[in-house]
């Protein structure tokens, strides 16, 4: 049988994969890479793009030290590469008193956080932001700078071309289907029956739970999430912002440092927002078009994927928007149904189900802003 051997194999070339060979070739580790499509086509694509620094990680969790050292993970490679990173503020508006209270609440804690934010009175927003039409609804707005933006389907392809200029083997459309442990080694095995040796092995294997070690993942209690996302026509405007709806504020752990954030979170989640977990956010691509979503529906590894979209929520969307932000979209030119696997009490799983190989489950929601940071932590922890 012949075996070609590397310090490290990763299963999957999405970002948490791709973060993760990176940074461990760069440390001088052998590293090889297998991904079962052409390219990476799951949550890493099918996202918004958000690097949301400032909000979407609690200010005193590791996460957000995470998210730190993921930006930085992006913009020292951007200073090689151009990889699609460029500075994008966010902007929170509020619609109901509450929502309009918890962000004053967190404008004053920003500073402590090193978190850059100022709010915004209905006038100052017509002014900055005039592309959104005025709104009896609106109470104000919270503007955060210091986020960034990345064009999923541009992130994904050339991290994968600077993972190859390093050094990293990269081999896609290359489905591996089982791997062992053994006293020589760890072994991995693919589709076309090639195996393939090394050190240790770390499985990203985002959704996909089928495939490798399938009961192992539904005895740790993942759950698969579903969510509705559309995209429309190119916008006349340029929104100069991420805009995070009212919705928004209840779902990002950073307003949870606010007095009022529980009160806020028992006011929102009722209704379709709680039964379909609906909060809203929209952004611009680099062809003018808005990205708009999302919905969250949890299911367990054993139910049958929802790959039809639920008319009740596209509906609720396009109304929220025309009638809270202010904004009457374009046509939809497509929508899709996304996938991320979540856990109900961990923000993300580190199993090492046979000696030296790893799987790493549940970042998905927040791979985007987190991956980086995330796994140098694993890295240094568990592979170094």
């Amino acid at each position: 049988m012949n075996t070609k051997q590397a310090d490290l194999i990763i299963v999957g070339a999405g970002i948490l994969g791709l973060s993760a060979a990176i940074q461990a070739r760069e440390q001088g580790l052998s590293v090889l890479v297998f991904e079962k499509d052409a390219e990476a086509i799951g949550a890493t694509r099918r996202n918004f793009g958000v690097v949301g620094t400032s909000t979407l990680s609690h200010p005193e969790s590791i996460w957000r030290q995470y998210a730190v050292e993921t930006r930085q993970f992006y913009q020292c490679i951007q200073e090689k590469t151009n990889i699609s990173l460029q500075p994008r503020q966010g902007l929170y508006l509020a619609n109901t008193a509450l929502q309009w209270q918890v962000l004053n609440e967190f404008s004053q804690r920003t500073a402590a956080y090193q978190i850059n934010a100022k709010l915004l009175s209905p006038q100052q927003l017509g002014t900055h932001f005039s592309y959104l039409k005025p709104t009896t609804t609106v109470y104000g707005a919270l503007e955060v700078v210091g986020d960034y933006s990345v064009e999923p389907d541009l992130l994904a392809m050339r991290l994968l071309q600077y993972a190859a200029q390093l050094g990293v083997e990269i081999q896609c459309n290359a489905c591996v289907v089982k791997t062992r442990s053994s006293s020589a080694g760890v072994w991995v095995e693919i589709a076309s029956g090639q195996h393939y040796q090394a050190a240790q092995v770390m499985i990203c294997h985002g959704e996909i739970t089928q495939i490798l070690y399938p009961e192992q993942l539904k005895r740790m209690g993942m759950q698969r999430c579903s969510l509705q996302m559309a995209l429309t026509e190119p916008y006349e405007h340029n929104l100069d912002a991420t805009i995070y709806s009212g919705l928004s504020i209840a779902r990002y752990p950073a307003f949870e440092v606010c007095p009022s954030y529980l009160q806020l979170k028992q006011e929102t989640e009722q209704g379709i927002v709680a039964d379909y977990g609906i909060h809203i956010l929209l952004k611009q691509n680099r062809f003018g078009q808005l990205i708009v979503g999302d919905s969250h529906e949890y299911q367990s590894l054993d139910a049958a994927r929802y790959y039809q979209q639920r008319e009740v929520i596209h509906q609720y969307i396009l109304n929220y928007c025309k009638e809270n932000i202010g904004l009457e979209l374009p046509p939809i030119e497509r929508r899709w149904t996304g996938y991320y696997l979540s856990h109900p009490d961990q923000l993300a799983c580190i199993n090492e189900v046979e000696p030296n190989i790893y799987l790493i489950s549940s970042i998905g929601g927040k791979g985007m802003t987190t991956a980086a940071g995330f796994i140098k932590n694993f890295l240094e922890t568990h592979i170094f």
